[in-house]
C-alpha cells in the first residue's frame, strides 16, 4: 500500500477552542507532508502519557499495523440536532452528556461524503489508500461523519483516556448501529425504523443495540487510587490475537496491564468486514450528575486533548480468532421491589387518588400505564430492531403517546424512589417528543426527597420511598419541572416541545446491588397522569 502523504495533528488548543465554541469537535486535522506542521503538532507534551502513546503507535507500527489517529468528543445531541447535523436524539438522557469516536475510513476504504447543504462534513478519508487496489465501499453516511464505522474482524480501536471526574454514574459500551435491510422486508410499520445509505454503500437501518456488559466507574481498570480523574485504556476487537498484540505492546509502551480495558465483538455473531452490507458499530460514552459541575466542565472542554483514539489495522490480513458472546451479568435477585415498602400498594393508590382528587375538577385527565420501552441489543439485533442505544445498566419504561394541548395541561410523574429501595443507585423521568426522540424535561431521583409527603396520610412514616412530581409550562409548586417551548427557543428547537407534538415519558432505573439493570419483573412500573383544561 502506498501511504498518502498526510499525517494527523492533535493540537489540544484546537480541539478545546472547537468545545468552547460550541461547535462539533472536528476530525483530527490533515497537514501536508509539504508543509510546516504547527508548534501544537510537533512540541512534545511534558504529559508522559502523550510520549507513551507515540511510543505505542512506533510500535504498533512495527509489529505490522497501520495506525490512524481518531478523537474522542462530547456530542451535544439536542445541539447538533438542532443544527440540523444529527438526524435523531436516540432518546437522550436529557441531563446526562455522551462522548463518541470520530474515526477515519480504514485502509482501501473509501470515506463516506456528506452533504454541505446541511453543514455534514465528509468523513475523515484513510491515510493508506493504493491506487492500484479496489477501495471497499464507504460506510452508509450518518451524520455526524465518523461515529459509526465498520470494522475488519482483525482491526482495533484503542482509546486512552481520563475518566471522568465524580459524578453519580459514567459507562462506556459498544454497539452495532447499522444493519443492512433485508431484501424484500417491509420496513414500515417497524418501530423507530428510517433508512441510511445508497445503493452504492447498501440500504441500511439502525439496531443501535448494546455489545456485552459495559465498562463502568465499578468495573473499570485505571491507574490511580479512584475510578474517577485517573486513566483508564480500552481495547475494541473481535480478534483475540489482535488483541494480545496490541496488549503486548501497549504494556510496552508504559501502559500498565491493570489499566487495560478489553471489549470484544463476537465476530460469529456480528457481521463484521469493509463491505457492503457489513454491520457499522459505535462506541458510547455517558456521564451522570457530575458532583462538581465546574470540574466536569473542564474535563469535557480538554476530553479530546487528553484523550488518544488510534484505529489499528493489520498490513496484511490476519486469520480470524473469534471472541464467543459474553456471558452477561444476570439481571434480578428473586426479591420484587414491592416487598421491601411497608404498605406499598396502599400507599401508590393514596397518591394517585390524591393526584386525580386535587385537580379533576378543573381538568380532564388521562392515566398513562408503563411498559419495557426497548429490547437489549442482542435481542434487538437478532429481531432485526432498533434499540436506540440500550444500556444494560438499566431498567427502562416508557407511556404510550400523548399531547399537551395548551400552556395549561401538564403531566404528572409519581410511583416508588427505587433508590431508596435498593433498586437503584439512581433513577429518573424524562419527557421526551416524536419523532426525534430528543429529552427535554428530565427529573431525578435527587429532588424526590418530601415531594410525595402531601399525598399520603400525616402519619405515614415512608413517604420518601416514593415520589410525586410535575412537569408544567409554569412553576406549580416547589416539585415542578419546566417544560420549555420548541419555537423560539434561543438554545435551538430541539430543546423544548409545542402544544400539540408528539410526547411520551420514559424512566430509568440504573443499577441495582448487582451493579446491573434491575429486572423487569422486580420493580414497580412508573406511572404518569396527563390533565388537559376543561
Amino acid at each position: 500500500m502506498k501511504k498518502k502523504q498526510f499525517f494527523y495533528t492533535f493540537a489540544a488548543g484546537i480541539f478545546a477552542a472547537a468545545i468552547l465554541a460550541g461547535g462539533l469537535v472536528s476530525s483530527p486535522t490533515l497537514v501536508s507532508a509539504d508543509e510546516e506542521p504547527t508548534a501544537e503538532a510537533t512540541d512534545a507534551s511534558n504529559n508522559p502519557q502523550d510520549n507513551n502513546a507515540s511510543q505505542l503507535q512506533t510500535l504498533l507500527e512495527n509489529e505490522g499495523f497501520y495506525v490512524q489517529q481518531g478523537s474522542f468528543y462530547e456530542l451535544d445531541t439536542l445541539k447538533e440536532a438542532s443544527a440540523g447535523r444529527l438526524l435523531s436524539c436516540f432518546g437522550n438522557n436529557a441531563g446526562s452528556s455522551y462522548m463518541v469516536f470520530n474515526l477515519p475510513a480504514a485502509p482501501e476504504q473509501d470515506n463516506a461524503k456528506g452533504n454541505p447543504d446541511y453543514n455534514w462534513p465528509d468523513e475523515t478519508a484513510t491515510l493508506y489508500d493504493d491506487p492500484n487496489v479496489e477501495n471497499a465501499p464507504a460506510n452508509p453516511y450518518f451524520a455526524p461523519g465518523g461515529w459509526q464505522y465498520k470494522l475488519g474482524q482483525d482491526e482495533a480501536i484503542v482509546l486512552i483516556t481520563q475518566l471522568s471526574p465524580e459524578c453519580k454514574y459514567y459507562s462506556f459500551i459498544n454497539y452495532v448501529m447499522f444493519t443492512q435491510q433485508k431484501e424484500g422486508k417491509d420496513y414500515t410499520n417497524e418501530k423507530a425504523f428510517f433508512s441510511a445509505g445508497n445503493e452504492e454503500t447498501g440500504l441500511y437501518h439502525p439496531i443501535f443495540g448494546s455489545i456485552g456488559d459495559s465498562v463502568n466507574m465499578v468495573n473499570i481498570k485505571h491507574d490511580g487510587d479512584s475510578a474517577y480523574g485517573s486513566q483508564a485504556v480500552i481495547v475494541i476487537s473481535a480478534n483475540q490475537t489482535v488483541t494480545e498484540k496490541v496488549t503486548a505492546q501497549l504494556t510496552a509502551a508504559g501502559y500498565d496491564e491493570s489499566m487495560i480495558n478489553v471489549m470484544p465483538i463476537p465476530v460469529d455473531t456480528y457481521n463484521m468486514g469493509l463491505q457492503k452490507g457489513a454491520d457499522t458499530f459505535s462506541f458510547l460514552g455517558r456521564i451522570s450528575q457530575p458532583t462538581d459541575q465546574d470540574a466536569y466542565d473542564s474535563y469535557t472542554e480538554s476530553l479530546s486533548a487528553n484523550s488518544v483514539v488510534y484505529r489499528v489495522s493489520p498490513q496484511k490480513e490476519l486469520d480470524a480468532d473469534p471472541y464467543e458472546n459474553a456471558v452477561l451479568t444476570a439481571r434480578g435477585t428473586g426479591e420484587h421491589e414491592i416487598s421491601k415498602l411497608k404498605n406499598g400498594s396502599q400507599h401508590l393508590d393514596e397518591i394517585r387518588e390524591a393526584i386525580i382528587s386535587q385537580y379533576a375538577n378543573e381538568y380532564d385527565y388521562e392515566e398513562l400505564s408503563t411498559d419495557i420501552a426497548v429490547p437489549e441489543g442482542l435481542t434487538a439485533y437478532l429481531n432485526d430492531r432498533n434499540a436506540q442505544g440500550d444500556n444494560r445498566d438499566t431498567a427502562y419504561v416508557m407511556t404510550k403517546d400523548f399531547t399537551l394541548n395548551s400552556d395549561e395541561d401538564f403531566v404528572v410523574v409519581y410511583g416508588v424512589n427505587h433508590t431508596q429501595t435498593g433498586k437503584a443507585l439512581y433513577s429518573n423521568a424524562v419527557l421526551y417528543a416524536r419523532p426525534m426522540l430528543n429529552g427535554v424535561c428530565s427529573v431525578y431521583d435527587s429532588l424526590f426527597p418530601g415531594s410525595a409527603a402531601s399525598y399520603l396520610e400525616e402519619d405515614c412514616d415512608n413517604a420518601d420511598d416514593y415520589y410525586v412530581y410535575k412537569m408544567a409550562r409554569t412553576q406549580m409548586d416547589d416539585y415542578t419541572a419546566i417544560i420549555e417551548h420548541s419555537t423560539g427557543n434561543e438554545k435551538g428547537k430541539f430543546y423544548g416541545v409545542d402544544n400539540g407534538d408528539t410526547l411520551l415519558l420514559a424512566f430509568r432505573a440504573y443499577m441495582d446491588e448487582n451493579n446491573v439493570g434491575a429486572s423487569y419483573y422486580e420493580i414497580v412500573y412508573d406511572r404518569a397522569i396527563v390533565f388537559h383544561k376543561k
